[in-house]
């Protein structure tokens, strides 16, 4: 999201806009959590 914070920051709304939109438009495609795969722990399982 650096580029929602720079466009922001130099109030530039029509960038600010379409990244919003467009994560949107990710979130919607990939689901709620697009990467709950990469951190996903697992449960249930100990050392020893």
């Amino acid at each position: 999201m650096r580029l929602l914070k720079t466009a922001i920051r130099k109030q530039n709304w029509d960038l600010a806009a379409h990244v919003i939109v467009l994560a949107t438009v990710r979130v919607l495609n990939k689901g709620v959590r697009p990467d709950a795969g990469k951190s996903k722990e697992k449960k249930g399982r100990t050392k020893g």
